[in-house]
């Protein structure tokens, strides 16, 4: 079951449910944060919230031992080509100045050209992600189970 990330909301993969993914995309921002060690994946969908999404996230993150965390921000199907609040290089800056001795991150710069998906009906992106395998799911993954998933619950 994938577990999907609505608007300002984040999302942790657990063994149970690993492949986790958001959609929706339009003016939003999607960040994905990966610890490959520990095959784990959060997912956030940032619209106008942004420090409340920022602030769940580091809530997610236990550091109980060292940790590095690779990440993309991803921009939706609009603000790929404007971000008129600069909220990349934002929350680039805030992923920099967040790290410590034991946590780490480290940006995702080539992220497949296959791994984000134009929804067909809006114009919003939507991506899925396997914390099993570290990959990008989305052809596989997506997007016909949105009727099904409501608020990472299955109905």
């Amino acid at each position: 079951m994938i577990k999907l990330v609505n608007m300002n909301e984040v999302g942790i993969t657990t063994k149970e449910n690993p492949i986790i993914g958001t959609y929706a995309l339009a003016t939003c921002f999607g960040i994905l944060l990966y610890d490959e060690e520990n095959k784990e994946a959060i997912v956030a969908h940032i619209s106008t919230d942004i420090v409340s999404v920022i602030l769940k996230i580091f809530d997610l993150i236990k550091v109980n031992k060292k940790r590095v965390f690779k990440y993309a921000i991803i921009p939706g199907y609009y603000s790929q080509k404007s971000d008129p609040y600069d909220i990349k290089n934002k929350l680039i800056k805030l992923f920099e100045d967040a790290q410590t001795d034991n946590i780490k991150f480290e940006q995702i710069k080539n992220i497949p050209k296959d791994a984000i998906k134009k929804d067909l009906t809006t114009p919003s992106f939507e991506f899925a992600f396997d914390s099993r395998t570290g990959k990008f799911v989305s052809d596989e993954a997506l997007f016909d189970v949105k009727s099904v998933c409501v608020n990472n619950k299955s109905k």
